[in-house]
């Protein structure tokens, strides 16, 4: 155990000076545990191999960022659960909500997988998301689910500015009636996280 903990700290070494080399065996160590990750998250193999490959040239492309000491997987994982967020939130329907709301909070409680707890939070919080008036959860979700900003939503809904900050307001003021304290702040940490993480 010890001698492979040294080989990985000397191939991201490696990796942080630009060998491919190392970058090769990294590769070859954590793809099929990635691979395997995906799987439990998207729904066909097309999606699974594209967002496979591209967080594994993102891990190229910020290998200067890299701290040795963490080691390369919680970079991956990251980077791989940041575009599963993504591919779930082109989509705005219930169950992509659902979906995205389920792989941020799995990582957000650090577990490797999800449980029925992380199950039925997720599930309060995209059926209180639901239950918004039809324009309102469309806002929401364009500005909170996408991250635009209230002027770009103002112009893609042909509305003033105030009145999307008005939406707004009253959804957040809903979702935190519906849902109490804890649940609330879980899914503004949830929502903050995609729009710091685009």
């Amino acid at each position: 155990m010890e001698k492979e903990e040294f080989g990985e700290g000397r191939w991201i070494s490696g990796l942080i000076a630009g060998d491919r080399e190392a970058f090769s065996k990294l590769y070859e160590l954590h793809s099929p545990s990635l691979l395997h990750k995906l799987n439990q998250l998207l729904p066909d193999e097309d999606s699974v191999l594209e967002i496979h490959q591209i967080s594994f040239v993102r891990l190229w492309d910020i290998r200067e960022r890299i701290l040795q000491e963490h080691g390369v997987w919680p970079l991956l994982h990251t980077i791989a659960r940041n575009l599963v967020v993504d591919y779930f939130r082109k989509s705005a329907s219930n169950e992509a909500v659902r979906k995205a709301l389920l792989t941020q909070a799995t990582l957000y409680y650090e577990m490797e997988d999800g449980s029925d707890h992380i199950e039925s939070m997720t599930e309060a919080l995209s059926a209180a998301i639901d239950r918004l008036p039809s324009k309102r959860k469309e806002i929401f979700l364009y500005c909170k689910f996408q991250g635009k900003s209230y002027e770009e939503a103002a112009e893609a809904h042909g509305v003033s500015v105030g009145t999307i900050k008005d939406h707004m307001a009253k959804a957040m003021r809903f979702l935190k009636s519906e849902l109490g304290e804890k649940l609330f702040a879980l899914l503004v940490a949830l929502v903050g996280l995609w729009v710091n993480n685009r």
